[in-house]
């Protein structure tokens, strides 16, 4: 059986992630260096857990290095893939950091195996939680703000416009690139100057330059003016980052990394907090943890926990795009908070997967793998034999190497694989730090056999290995990746690598449109404002809004688009696709303002202060409701297309509103009304989302999938006749009283389903008040 760690709280992160450092490990020392051990600053601090949960993965994180869900709580899935499948393809990961220190080998773990190592412990409470574009989610609130946006309109024209171009700029000295990169893949690094000028004559102008980068950060593009990104998540003076970029963190800075306000959370001083921050992703998680309380780890192995006295930044990032729904990027910085030097630093990327199906679990789940090193993409790939009884993971699992304080290409990579069942897993500190150190030419091949098959990746420079003093950091970036085969998984591995090497940025959908429901006696109503159709996207830097489509689910997993519309216009005819259905905005399917016409509407949204027309309101009526069942909507704008992304349409995640049909005491029907009597759906289309079956037994109404509801009946009993259109009569039903509503098999009197036709209903109260009506069924 798999070992599971018994936890208090049982937490778990989703892995890898470095800052966009220069090259080399850069220098945080202030001057003399404390003897930290456990800096007065970093305290014991509560275990917590969290989900990734937007895009095509949902991935459970921890606050203290451990990715995958290994105790197996309910609700969490440690990499599941498609979102809402409930295959989960990790059963738990972690980063290893090894070094010399003081003479000895020794390795720090977020987890090692099956015997529940962990020699990190959380360093602020909980997490935060960021996003570039929503505030909440169904009722998880993140911290709002894009990076190189302006987010609370502070900048000034006279004080702040550096480059004198009249508008916010965030990159305002021209520079291009990432120091010590060669960002146009011409063979040469920092070959441009920030001029103006085609240094290199390929036709492309300050695009890999050595300077031009004002706040030394590494990323020559990313220069803001004051006013952009300076109130982000939390208080940068106690925030354990180098905010300012000057080597000098929080306390250890005379300027406590540029904060206005050092005791509160408005950083720029502007009576605000947390108003104006540095997001890229849809879904962002930052936490902090270190190895250097031995009380604090969780470490069973025969030489137990020997503090390298490192912290480890981690922030964690993802997308609802569907070209970058498929993988987690976790940026992940390493930092000697210790006093001693650390020598021949490796850098290990452990996990044991488990890739398993639906219902699979233990051993059927776990003994059944193989893995293999693909060395063009630094990537190690995890699949499940998908030819046994068990079932299978429809899909694989993968870790890469993202980002190193060096060149991918100039890394010594070492690949291990090793099986539970024979005993592969490593305990010492030494085990550990021979096996990520090792000569590449040792590497694992392919998994000989089926098993129970962990994998490892360890990795320095090809020169040797990092050494980090006392403050000195070390930036790593890795992506979790998941792909239904081999290919889906390398293009999406290309995909986290191209979307890190432009600053966290892709393509990007529409923003999501505001909206809101409303419920009413026999509908819902769906609302949503224009803000989506002025969207620009980032990387093409146009604005290509093209179309809404508004959705609707049972159990927030399974979703039907209830209506789509559409620009009329003409897009270009390109190889790839592009959405372009001419069916019209809601303004062109109904002309009129304020009318509803076949379940549409709209209005001008209006300035009540100035009169002016400031946009357009819309909505949609859903009359397929069933009183009494909750429904959850979405409005999602899509674009025209991206070349290499396709059409890009607002990411699902947790953005929808839920929503309960029906009917008020003073609405419902009281006594022996039959006037409100109506049938749900009507026309009756050959199914609906509420059918299932699942019953033991034939007498069981859920037996049969079919179902049609008499809503509004008569609270004291009603009797029910059915006929043909030919007056045959199909079946007598009884509706007792107590409540309001009768669910029909649509099985005659003879216990055969009814034909496709058209059909009458009669509905006698108990006091001979009767309705006559009809209802379609069309197979």
């Amino acid at each position: 059986m798999k070992y599971l760690k018994i936890f208090a709280v049982a937490v778990f992160t989703s892995l890898l992630i470095g800052l966009l450092d220069p090259v080399l490990a850069r220098q945080i020392d202030a001057g003399p260096v404390r003897d930290k051990g456990k800096p007065a600053y970093l305290s014991a601090a509560i275990r917590d857990r969290f989900m990734h949960d937007v895009g095509n993965v949902r991935m459970t994180l921890s606050n203290w290095g451990e990715q995958g869900n290994p105790d197996q709580l309910p609700g969490y899935f440690g990499f599941e893939f498609p979102s809402g499948s409930e295959n989960d393809f990790l059963f738990s990961s972690g980063i290893w950091v090894g070094a010399i220190k003081g003479g000895a080998r020794l390795v720090s773990t977020g987890t090692d195996g099956d015997d529940g190592t962990n020699d990190f412990a959380p360093t602020i409470d909980s997490y935060i939680a960021t996003s570039k574009q929503y505030s909440e989610l169904a009722g998880k609130t993140y911290i709002l703000g894009a990076k190189e946006i302006d987010d609370d309109n502070d900048w000034d024209a006279a004080a702040d416009d550096l480059d004198g171009d009249g508008k916010p700029s965030s990159n305002w000295d021209g520079g291009g690139g990432y120091i010590g990169r060669d960002d146009d893949l011409d063979g040469a690094v920092d070959e441009e100057e920030s001029n103006g000028v085609d240094d290199d004559g390929d036709g492309l102008v300050d695009e890999d330059t050595f300077d031009g980068d004002d706040n030394g950060d590494g990323n020559c593009k990313y220069d803001p003016e004051p006013g952009i990104d300076e109130d982000p998540a939390g208080n940068m003076a106690d925030d354990l980052i180098d905010n300012d970029h000057d080597g000098l963190v929080d306390g250890d800075d005379p300027d406590f990394d540029g904060d206005a306000d050092p005791d509160s959370n408005d950083d720029d001083g502007d009576g605000l907090e947390d108003e104006d921050g540095n997001a890229r992703g849809t879904q962002e998680f930052f936490c902090a943890y270190d190895d250097c309380d031995v009380s604090a780890a969780q470490n069973p192995d025969p030489d137990g926990h020997h503090p390298l006295d490192v912290l480890v930044l981690q922030r964690t990032y993802a997308w609802g795009e569907a070209y970058a729904g498929a993988f987690i990027l976790v940026d992940l910085i390493i930092r000697n908070i210790g006093a001693a030097p650390l020598t021949d630093v490796h850098i290990g990327l452990f996990a044991d997967p488990d890739v398993a199906a639906k219902g699979e679990s233990g051993d059927p789940a776990s003994v059944d793998d193989w893995n293999f090193y693909d060395s063009d993409n630094l990537m190690m790939i995890q699949g499940d034999d998908t030819t046994d009884a068990d079932g299978f993971g429809p899909g694989l699992f993968a870790m890469k190497v993202v980002r190193t304080p060096m060149p991918l290409d100039s890394l010594n990579v070492v690949f291990k694989n090793f099986e539970r069942v024979s005993g592969g897993d490593p305990d010492l500190n030494s085990d550990k730090f021979d096996m990520i150190s090792d000569d590449p030419e040792n590497n694992s091949p392919p998994t000989p056999a089926l098993g129970d098959w962990r994998f490892l990746m360890g990795f320095a420079p090809s020169s040797g290995s990092w050494t980090l003093l006392p403050g000195e950091e070390l930036p790593v970036t890795t992506a979790f990746i998941a792909g239904y085969d081999v290919a889906d998984i390398q293009k999406n591995a290309q995909w986290a690598q191209r979307i890190y090497d432009n600053d966290f940025q892709g393509p990007a959908a529409p923003d999501q449109p505001e909206f809101r429901v409303e419920a009413h006696p026999d509908h819902v109503r769906v609302f949503w404002e224009d803000n989506a159709e002025a969207s620009i996207d980032p990387i093409t830097q146009l604005r290509d809004f093209e179309g809404y489509v508004i959705q609707r689910s049972s159990d927030t997993n399974y979703w039907w688009t209830m209506r789509q519309f559409d620009v009329i216009n003409r897009l270009p005819s390109d190889e790839f696709e592009r959405e372009n259905l001419n069916l019209g905005m809601p303004y062109d399917q109904n002309p009129t303002p304020g009318v509803t016409l076949d379940n549409i509407g709209w209005n001008w949204r209006i300035d009540t202060d100035t009169g002016d027309t400031l946009g357009y309101t819309y909505w949609y009526d859903d009359y397929d409701v069933l009183r009494g069942w909750t429904y959850y909507y979405i409005v999602r704008a899509f674009d025209q297309g991206v070349e290499g992304a396709g059409v890009l349409i607002t990411p699902i995640g947790r953005s929808y509103e839920a929503a309960t049909a029906g009917y008020t005491e003073e609405t419902s029907t009281i006594g022996n009304s039959v006037e409100g009597v109506f049938v749900v759906p009507n026309p009756y289309k050959g199914g609906h989302e509420q059918e299932y079956s699942g019953a033991m037994n034939k007498n069981d109404v859920k037996f049969y999938p079919r179902k049609l509801w008499f809503m509004n009946l008569p609270a004291t009993g009603a009797k029910i006749d059915i006929y043909t259109l030919a007056g045959d009569h199909v079946v007598h039903l009884d509706h007792p009283p107590g409540n309001d509503l009768y669910l029909w098999d649509m099985r005659n009197k003879y216990f055969q389903e009814i034909v496709s036709g058209i059909y009458y209903y009669v509905v006698e109260s108990e006091s001979g008040n009767i309705k006559i009506d009809k209802f379609v069924v069309l197979k």
